[in-house]
């Protein structure tokens, strides 16, 4: 069952179509497991579409609709990028929306070890303000305890994971903010993979904070 949700200020954004890409994808995939949010959604972008009916028309070129349909035929085209994607996937084919696979051109994921327990794997998606990767976390193991600069958000994609204030399952949308401090660790029984989008590099704590000038943060 979820329990955690966007809050209704993002969901107006997103209904707006003011988020950044990568938020805007973290909301997108969980309003893939949320039927309580793609009903608000739906709820918002009604009174939005009633809002642009009561507002007044203003003239537009004549060869306009023209434009707006050729790039929707563009934007249909197939690619081999994303053919290959759908065939070639590593072992996460199951948990990655279709929609995030467009931007894995080469048909998987470059994973990089962060800790015996922890695989993290980054996605190219043209941002310069946010980092957007997937999280692995092996079944009963621990991420590292870090410290957060700037906001996380988490969605669980598959299995779940539990730190000192809940236990998350797949659809769930944690938010962390600057200052939280917290240790994911993964059920026994199952690894369990997010989607995260960070806004600033985390630090780790304790011991482990000798690794912090070596971590990496890279919105692409």
């Amino acid at each position: 069952m979820i329990k955690r949700h966007p809050d209704s200020t993002l969901l107006v954004e997103y209904s707006s179509g003011s988020l950044a890409l990568a938020p805007n994808i973290a909301i997108t995939t969980h309003l893939q497991f949320c039927d309580q949010c793609r009903r608000t959604v739906n709820a918002l972008e009604n009174i939005g579409g009633d809002l642009l009916d009561a507002t007044e028309s203003v003239p537009v070129s004549e060869d306009l609709l023209d434009k707006v349909l050729n790039c929707i035929d563009d934007s249909n085209e197939p690619t081999t990028a994303n053919q290959s994607t759908v065939k070639n996937l590593d072992d996460l084919v199951d948990a990655v929306p279709t929609y995030i696979q467009r931007f894995l051109p080469e048909g998987r994921l470059n994973w990089k070890f962060l800790s015996p327990s922890l695989k993290v794997a980054a996605i190219s998606i043209g941002e310069d303000v946010h980092e957007l990767a997937f999280h692995k976390i092996k079944a009963g193991g621990k991420a590292p305890e870090h410290n957060h600069q700037g906001t996380e958000i988490t969605v669980v994609l598959k299995g779940s994971f539990s730190d000192d204030d809940d236990i998350y399952h797949p659809g769930d949308f944690i938010i962390r903010e600057p200052g939280d401090i917290h240790q994911p660790i993964a059920t026994k029984n199952e690894e369990c993979v997010c989607l995260s989008v960070l806004s600033a590099p985390i630090q780790l704590t304790g011991v482990k904070r000798l690794l912090n000038p070596f971590l990496s943060f890279s919105p692409s």
